[in-house]
Parts: C-alpha cells; sequence; structure tokens
C-alpha cells in the first residue's frame, strides 16, 4: 500500500510539472524556447507514465514493456500531431508480454521519446510523409528495441558524441543505464537498434 501510494504522488507530482512547462510554453514567443520545453515536457510525461503504469498494475518490480511503449507511443503520437501531421507512428510488439526492472524503465522509455523526437524534428523536412516505427523482440534472454524511420536518413558524418542536440547526447547516456548496445543503420532512413539483457544479474554476482 505505501509503494502504491508513493508511485501515484509521484506521479501526481510529475504531471504538476509538466503542466507548469505547459504553461510556460505558452507564454514563450520564441518558437525555439518554446520548442525546448515543450520537448523537456515530453521527457517528464515519459517518467510520470512509468509510476501510472506501476500505479494501475499494482506490480512494483517490473513493468510490461509493450503496455509501456504502446502507451509512450500514443503520448508522442499527441505531441506532434499538428507539427507532423502527415508522419505515423506505429509500434511493433510481441504478443506474450515482455517484462522489464524498474531500475532500467524510466531509461527505457527516455531513450525511445529521444529518438522518436528527433525523427518527428529531422526525418521529414518541408512537409513529407512518412512512418516511424518502434519495435521491441525478444531473444535468448535479451531485448531488442528499435526506432527506425523511412525520411531522408542520417546526414554524413553523424556521430553521437559530436552533436549539439540536448536529447542526442542523452542517447548513449541512457544506453548504458540499460546495459545496453546501440546499432545504426543508413538505409533509407535512419534505424536504431538497441539490444540489452532482459534481466539484469543480481548484485554481488559474477
Amino acid at each position: 500500500m505505501l509503494l502504491n501510494e508513493v508511485h501515484h504522488r509521484v506521479k501526481n507530482n510529475l504531471q504538476v510539472i509538466t503542466s507548469l512547462l505547459n504553461l510556460q510554453a505558452n507564454n514563450v514567443d520564441d518558437p525555439r524556447v518554446r520548442d525546448i520545453l515543450n520537448e523537456s515536457q515530453n521527457r517528464v510525461r515519459a517518467m510520470a507514465l512509468t509510476h501510472q503504469l506501476l500505479y494501475e498494475r499494482k506490480d512494483f518490480s517490473r513493468m510490461d514493456l509493450g503496455d509501456y511503449l504502446d502507451r509512450l507511443a500514443q503520448l508522442l503520437r499527441g505531441a506532434y500531431r499538428s507539427s507532423a501531421s502527415g508522419v505515423e507512428l506505429q509500434l511493433e510488439r510481441p504478443g506474450q508480454p515482455v517484462y522489464l526492472d524498474l531500475e532500467r524503465a524510466i531509461p527505457c522509455g527516455l531513450v525511445v521519446n529521444e529518438l522518436v523526437t528527433n525523427a518527428f524534428k529531422h526525418a521529414f523536412p518541408a512537409q513529407r510523409t512518412g512512418i516511424i516505427t518502434i519495435s521491441l523482440h525478444s531473444c535468448d534472454e535479451r531485448l531488442t528495441l528499435g526506432v527506425r524511420d523511412n525520411g531522408v536518413g542520417l546526414p554524413a558524418g553523424f556521430d553521437f558524441d559530436t552533436v549539439k542536440s540536448l536529447g542526442l547526447q542523452l542517447v548513449p547516456l541512457l544506453i548504458d543505464q540499460l546495459h545496453g548496445e546501440l546499432q545504426m543503420v543508413r538505409d533509407g532512413g535512419a534505424s536504431y537498434l538497441i539490444t540489452f539483457p532482459a534481466v539484469l544479474p543480481a548484485r554481488g554476482t559474477t
């Protein structure tokens, strides 16, 4: 009961922060600053969603990653419905539940948020239409999380170590928290594949 109440209160506090960011964004004239505030709002929403699902499911040790990605995709569709109306966001998930420990649920949600946000902003310039796909696969006790699009592709020489965007600078740090590995593919768009263990070894074991 205590854990249930804690997650409920954390979720409510994060929603207050989201509302404050929204109010601030609505009172800013500079479009660049407004975009920064909206992106921060999406990050807080991704974290709040973790606590919302834990509160709803009453399981405080793990999360069905497919359900989480489904709800996150709905939030991101809503956030970019007006600015990228010709871009479709899809989710490919297994038929069976795929569980992830609570420790890595938030980094997982944030890395998807950053990659999908980047695709919405840069993969389809000049009102191009296209598709962004979030995918989740499980095999041999490892999970593969993918974000791909059929947009204009990554620029030549793209490197996470040299990008200036805060969101993309966060991606390698978040992947480290997942204990994962990143593979990028430049073929008819951009594709990111993140592979990480389904279950982390217990602390103190080798």
